[in-house]
């Protein structure tokens, strides 16, 4: 698997998510083991909803022990910080329209354009990417090429 690259704070929060999934995986095993002790499984519906229910953890925790395992966590990179990178706060301008808008640039986990964060995987931030401060550069989006100008870039 490729790497994955996430923020400090996203990674402690993987991490405190899979503490509690397991915590979680051991009070339904728990709760299995007292629902087959009850007697017959094919009709007892706590059984039935707490094993699929461990099944649901057992995938997440597997999906949470993955990630964490091929995390690059991007605060800790170490860039040309004179470039527009991961971890890069930018603010860009569109040429055209005049426009002005600022986002961090994330790993595709931690996207979340509403809350200014861009993935780096995205057309737009795909534009911006290896440019320095006062580059104009072009995106290629859905609906076509725009011209943008990366005004201000800052690591923080």
């Amino acid at each position: 698997m490729e790497k994955v690259y996430i923020s400090r704070k996203k990674y402690e929060a993987l991490v405190g998510e899979l503490k509690n999934l397991k915590e979680v995986k051991a009070q339904l095993s728990q709760e299995i083991g007292e629902a087959a002790a009850q007697g017959d499984l094919k009709e007892n519906a706590e059984y039935h909803a707490a094993k699929e229910k461990q099944a649901e953890t057992l995938i997440r925790i597997q999906e949470l022990e993955t990630t964490l395992r091929n995390a690059e966590i991007t605060d800790n990179l170490e860039v040309d910080r004179s470039e527009a990178r991961i971890g890069a706060t930018v603010t860009m301008q569109d040429v055209e329209a005049g426009l002005e808008f600022t986002y961090t640039l994330v790993g595709p986990m931690e996207s979340n354009p509403d809350k200014g964060l861009l993935s780096v995987k995205s057309p737009l931030a795909s534009g911006v990417l290896g440019h320095k401060e006062g580059d104009e550069f072009v995106a290629q989006l859905p609906k076509g090429p725009r011209t943008y100008k990366l005004v201000k870039l800052e690591y923080k």
